[in-house]
């Protein structure tokens, strides 16, 4: 037991009170076999007055624990193993929030392996289009894959490489498949002197689990042409108010889809994908876009953070987060961006509120105005580095088009706001690009009508502005257009990694002003940032105009496909990839129906993610 000071009016008592219990409960026992999802709950025994929150963590094979979901007010976790076999401990942290009081539980937990007589299984997954085969051990030194057909006749697919680990089976979620239809796959173990396969397996796929907006082709691919990036993974940001991602061949069939709304960012190699989620934080009841997490093909969640959590730590570093009306300072949500790079840590975009007096940007009052936050996430989803926009941009320049977000749930793409009624929306950043060359970060900010160049040197920097792309910026624009400029843009960055061409969506707010019949354009820069030059190379006319959200991708065969995400904005809106060929005419088109996408990603296959 321990003692607690409770004072009286005129007097203080030592109470004695019973320590904080917990115990860590799961929905099934030990052992389970790969790919088995462990439902995780915690028991608190002598709760005391105040909120409590939950952190997981798992250790494995007796190795370094690593947070698997930080601090939230969500009890319960559903916990998916590694892909192998393994002895695993569960690490359950319940923090009060109001003493700081903290305990832990452990769980072990062993995960065996589904093969059996040295046979490859394959075995359904909650997904009716994912499948988890599992192949018997091979020896270290030598490479993995699934290879995938829908008969003996048709092209195969593969799965991505990956290290034999000798002694223990190797487990891979295969998907890119149709609904209910019979599919065939195999083990293909990749040596110095060849590739040994094993034997074909037949698997089922189930039906689609609910209705997709319709997808059509109006100008298909033409015939013949061998296409390198066949699968569109589609980003959508809004249908009915329902996110959840999918995606399709290019005749428009689904063949995956993500079975719970996220707003995905990006993918990442290996089948992975990050998202940005609703769902309880650590302080708050709000539920927009407060969490950050790492999803499988079959729809687990690997990896979470939420937003209250990582603003705990931007304290220390000079942020405040008091976010209630009459508040100076909030960190109100994540937004529009994560991104993995190859260190494993994850960059995410956040919103920030500062209460200023009057005569702020023209205001007549105190005003409210939100900017934005670089935060860097490590392996652990700890902060490492953050980069805020009120120390390095002039606050005298407002936005370009007079932005304003309201209190609730966050207007036309803003962030939720809770210091006042309303707030200027300074910037509006939409996207990072992370250039590997200098270990730099580009951010778009199209209420600025920039793409900024900011010192990261990987989380080293000193995050001042390096250069500013765009009208009234530091570079000149080389073009015979007389209006080359971007504005309003989206997906901003070098492409392909590494070479000086830098490839955006321009959605041309600033040319829609002046000319009602313009369109959205896809174009790439070429930079000389000695010189501050920028000449434009490729500016393809998309033949359509969304009034916001869009991506950028080079393809392999020289053309471009880019994403004009909200036309025709009412009750009947459409969302439209669109591929431009090496001379800038219009080759390809996938529509979307009824719905807003933020990206779309043309990709080999759901194992590989784009370059840039």
């Amino acid at each position: 037991m321990y003692s607690r000071i409770l004072c009286l009016t005129f007097f203080c008592l030592a109470v004695w009170a019973e320590p904080l219990k917990v115990q860590l409960l799961s929905s099934v026992p030990s052992p389970q076999a790969v790919g088995t999802s462990v439902g995780l709950l915690p028991r608190i025994e002598n709760p005391q007055k105040g909120t409590y929150v939950f952190r997981y963590s798992v250790s494995v094979n007796g190795v370094a624990f690593h947070v698997v979901r930080d601090f939230s007010q969500a009890a319960a976790f559903v916990w998916t193993p590694m892909l192998f076999e393994h002895d695993a401990s569960v690490r359950l942290t319940v923090r009060n929030n109001e003493t700081r009081e903290t305990i832990d539980a452990d769980l072990p937990f062993r995960i065996v392996s589904r093969v059996k007589n040295s046979g490859a299984v394959v075995s359904p997954t909650s997904h009716p289009l994912v499948a988890l085969f599992s192949a018997p051990a091979c020896q270290e030194g030598s490479q993995i894959r699934i290879t995938l057909r829908a008969s003996e006749s048709s092209p195969t697919s593969h799965t991505s490489l990956q290290p034999c680990r000798g002694t223990v089976s190797t487990n891979v979620y295969v998907a890119g498949m149709l609904a209910d239809s019979v599919y065939q796959m195999r083990d293909e173990v990749v040596t110095k002197s060849g590739i040994k396969s094993g034997d074909w397996k037949t698997f089922h796929t189930g039906i689609l689990d609910g209705n997709f907006m319709p997808v059509s082709v109006p100008v298909p691919a033409p015939s013949g042409r061998v296409v390198a990036e066949p699968v569109l993974v589609h980003s959508v940001a809004s249908i009915s108010g329902q996110m959840r991602p999918f995606a399709t061949d290019l005749d428009g069939n689904i063949i995956w889809y993500l079975r719970q709304p996220a707003f995905l960012t990006r993918m990442v190699p290996g089948g992975k994908f990050l998202a940005l989620s609703e769902g309880a934080n650590s302080a708050n009841d709000m539920q927009r876009l407060q969490l950050v997490r790492e999803f499988d093909l079959a729809g687990n969640v690997l990896r979470e953070t939420n937003i209250s959590r990582v603003a705990e730590q931007l304290d220390s570093r000079g942020i405040k987060s008091d976010c209630k009306k009459g508040g100076e300072e909030c960190v109100p949500s994540f937004h529009h961006e994560a991104v993995r790079l190859a260190n494993g840590h994850t960059l995410v975009l956040a919103g920030i509120e500062r209460m200023f007096p009057a005569g702020t940007q023209g205001a007549k009052e105190r005003i409210d105005i939100l900017g934005d936050l670089i935060i860097d996430l490590d392996e652990d989803l700890q902060v490492a580095w953050v980069w805020n926009s009120f120390d390095y941009m002039d606050l005298k320049r407002a936005s370009r088009a007079d932005a304003k977000c309201k209190i609730g749930p966050g207007s036309g793409g803003c962030t939720a706001i809770f210091l006042a009624d309303s707030a200027n929306g300074w910037l509006h950043s939409n996207s990072l690009n992370y250039v590997a060359s200098d270990g730099s970060l580009l951010i778009s900010m199209p209420e600025q009508n920039w793409v900024l160049k900011v010192d990261y040197q990987n989380g080293k920097g000193s995050g001042k502005v390096i250069w500013r792309l765009g009208e009234g910026g530091d570079f000149a624009a080389k073009s015979a257009d007389p209006e080359p400029w971007f504005s309003f843009q989206h997906d901003a960055g070098f492409d392909p990694p590494g070479s000086n061409f830098f490839s955006i969506l321009d959605d041309g707010h600033e040319r829609k002003k002046k000319n009602a019949a313009a369109n959205n354009r896809g174009q790439v820069w070429k930079l000389d940032e000695k010189t501050k030059s920028a000449e434009l190379i490729y500016n393809a006319d998309l033949g359509i105009y969304s009034i916001a959200v869009g991506s950028a991708q080079k393809l392999a065969s020289g053309g471009y496909s880019f994403e004009a995400g909200f036309i025709n904005p009412g009750p009947s809106p459409f969302a439209r990839a669109v591929e431009t060929s090496a001379e800038g005419k219009v080759v390809y088109i996938q529509q979307v129906d009824g719905a807003v996408e933020y990206r779309t990603f043309r990709v080999t296959d759901l194992y590989s993610a784009p370059l840039k």
